[in-house]
């Protein structure tokens, strides 16, 4: 049975400094857990206010206080998020044009 941890506890795993970025495989080892459970847990820290960096290089996961790795992650996050608006526009216009109420 796996033992439930805080976020707290689960983002002091996780390394400062993109020179220690960890992987999601070794995340996934460390905590006993799926990839779909871990990548819950990084969303659920970060949803806490954790700062957890994942710049799409392969270096894998780190945290953070240095102002241009944030400005980087949420750059990311806003071309990611905006993505998918644009993607609902056009599922959205499909739904009510065949009279699904959105």
């Amino acid at each position: 049975m796996k033992t439930i941890m805080s976020t707290d506890e689960f983002a002091s795993h996780i390394p400062y400094g993109k020179d220690k970025a960890v992987t999601r495989e070794f995340l996934c080892l460390l905590f006993g857990m799926s990839d779909r459970e871990l990548r819950r847990m990084i969303q659920a820290a970060r949803n806490d206010g954790h700062i957890i960096i994942n710049n799409q290089s392969g270096c894998g996961y780190y945290r953070s206080e240095d102002l241009d790795d944030i400005k980087t992650q949420y750059l990311q996050n806003r071309r990611r998020a905006l993505s998918i608006l644009v993607q609902q526009k056009h599922l959205r216009r499909r739904l009510k044009d065949a009279g699904v109420e959105v």
